[in-house]
């Protein structure tokens, strides 16, 4: 488990480096934004990138719980 954990991390760390790149990027480019908005922009771009790793497996986890309760409910269906 721990070697997952460990996989999943370099993984998002690595994908989140090239998406805040890119997204940077796209905000150095626009021009239709005043200066505030692209503070908001980049705020939220940060704040999405750094709450995102903590969203997924939560959400994954709530997702099997759901499985699993469905399943013990209706032993016959096949999910």
């Amino acid at each position: 488990m721990p070697v997952l954990a460990i996989l999943y991390l370099s993984a998002a760390i690595h994908f989140f480096y090239i998406w805040l790149r890119a997204g940077l990027k796209a905000f150095q480019q626009e021009t239709d934004l005043c200066d505030e908005q692209k503070l908001i922009c980049m705020k939220v771009l940060i704040v999405a990138t750094i709450f995102w790793p903590l969203v997924v497996p939560i959400s994954y986890l709530h997702r099997n719980r759901e499985i699993e309760l469905l399943t013990s409910l209706l032993p016959n269906q096949i999910f």
